[in-house]
């Protein structure tokens, strides 16, 4: 496998692990995102992303999704020892995919640097 993949082990895939994160993690809501992060001591991070039909049609919905888990695993350094739930907001649709990759970055390193403060698994 390339450092380019990304696999079930790289997902939030169950009730169990979205419930722990939203409980113990920590929330940054920004103009575009709302992050749940939860800091763990297992180095590889996962990824959820959640979607409501007030973000748009299917179409839309996917292709934002697509271009999240892209950014996710093209920037896995980032995100190490953490588990993250991304919402997308309604104002994604509008945006490019370059420019959703910008807005999220952007955001996200700031939190990161700032430290979370939830607690370790």
């Amino acid at each position: 496998m390339s450092s380019n993949d990304f696999p079930k082990a790289n997902r939030l895939l169950n009730e169990q692990d979205f419930d722990r994160v939203y409980r113990h993690g920590q929330l940054l809501d920004t103009d575009n995102y709302k992050f749940y992060l939860l800091k763990k001591r297992e180095e590889r991070p996962r990824l959820g992303i959640v979607t409501t039909k007030r973000l748009g049609n299917a179409v839309e919905r996917n292709r934002i999704k697509r271009c999240i888990r892209e950014i996710f695993r093209k920037n896995k350094e980032r995100f190490s020892h953490l588990d993250v739930i991304v919402k997308p907001k309604s104002e994604t649709v509008f945006m490019s995919n370059l420019k959703l990759k910008e807005n999220f970055l952007n955001n996200f390193p700031a939190v990161h640097r700032g430290g979370i403060n939830g607690k370790d698994n």
